[in-house]
Order: structure tokens, then sequence, then C-alpha cells
């Protein structure tokens, strides 16, 4: 059940997105700030959700609305302090931290290129949404693409080896609004088949806020 809701969940909050920036909402208010809410990551984990492997997000969720003093600290941290436009309680869900680092191996050989033990940082992206070039642009509408409203062409597809904190800052955090934990942040991807095909035990390590986080999942490639 909770799958279903996380996919209607992710084509809602494109749609939701696009009214918040028309201003449009109902039954929104004025604000100041367009991230609503904050997580603070703390465990990481990884789902297959309808067929598609998210990378889920636990930890400390602090409110705008609330006026915690964490999440003002984050509001100015980013700039985010001069949107005119309507929110309501739990829209615009971010990650407080980027991502400095992320690294994926295997527990057997996934091809030639990287046997056992080698990154496949090389191969495997990480798919996301972020709401930080909208905020640094001045709240200019971005991107200028449709993909922003569709959940299965997400605005950034970026290979582990290159994500930094300089791309991955103010992720959207799914069901942070929900209060289910975990969120739903990023999809992972593989840009290539393993050469053997048969269930694969992959282990991840997220860097975030000076913090490494570690889990393992297992995923069967046909």
């Amino acid at each position: 059940m909770r799958k279903i809701l996380f996919l209607a969940f992710v084509a809602l909050s494109f749609c939701s997105c696009k009214d918040n920036i028309d201003n449009k909402l109902v039954g929104s208010w004025a604000s100041k700030h367009f991230i609503t809410e904050y997580l603070v990551a703390s465990e990481i984990a990884v789902d297959n959700v309808s067929g598609t492997l998210c990378l889920e997000v636990s930890g400390e969720e602090y409110s705008v609305f609330n006026g915690e003093d964490k999440a003002m600290e984050l509001t100015n941290l980013y700039n985010d302090n001069a949107f005119k436009g309507g929110v309501y309680p739990g829209l615009h869900p971010a990650l407080a931290y980027p991502i400095d680092k992320i690294t994926i191996c295997a527990n057997k050989d996934f091809d030639a290129e990287h046997p056992v033990g080698e990154p496949l940082d090389d191969i495997a992206r990480l798919g996301f949404n972020s709401f930080y070039p909208f905020i640094a642009n001045g709240y200019e509408y971005f991107p200028t693409s449709e993909e922003w409203w569709y959940p299965d062409r997400l605005p950034y597809s970026i290979p582990f080896a290159d994500i930094n904190a300089e791309v991955t800052k103010l992720i959207e955090a799914y069901f942070t609004t929900w209060q289910i934990s975990p969120s739903y942040v990023a999809k992972i991807e593989f840009a290539s088949q393993p050469e053997k095909a048969g269930e694969y035990t992959f282990t991840i390590e997220m860097t975030t806020n000076g913090e490494t986080f570690e889990t393992t999942f297992t995923h069967t490639f046909e």
C-alpha cells in the first residue's frame, strides 16, 4: 500500500509544485519560505518500489511552519527567505544537507570492468529532484522543460561518480509531509546490465553533513 501511495504522491508533488509557483494553491498561506520541511539524515536504505530502486532516508524532520530553530537556520543557509507564493505545511520537503559522496559495490563480479569489490560508481546513476536552482534563481521558474512534471523523467540523473555537494542541494524528500518514515529521495538505476543474470547484493555508502551511512540491498537482474 505504501508503494502505491508513494507513486501517487510523486505524481501529485510535481503538479502541486507548478500550482504553487503560479500561486494558485487552494487553502495555502503566503510564505517567504519555499521549503517548509527539512529532513536531517540519520539512516539510509534501498527499497524496490514497483520495480524502481529507491533510496530512502530516515531522520529528524524540522518544520518552518512550527518555527523550529533548525528549520530557520536552514532557510538562512539556503537563502530561502524571499518567496512570495502560497504554500502549506509540508509542501516542498527537502533533504537538509547535500549528498557529498555516494558509492556502490556488488558482492560478485558485475562485468569485466567491475570485478567484485570494484565500485560501480560509473554505471550506477542517481535520479532526483532539487529545489535549490529554483531558489537560487530568485524563485524564477525552473527547470524550463516539461520533464519537471514527470516522475519517470527526473530532472537530474547523475552517475554516482559525479555526485557532490554542489549538485545535490535541497533534494526533494517525499513522504516528509505525511510523517511516514523513511522518505524517498532518489531512484537508483544502472546504465548497463551485469554479464550474468541473477541476484546481486549491493552495498551503498552515502556521506552527508560529515556523516557516512551504509546499507545493503539485493536486486535481481533478469
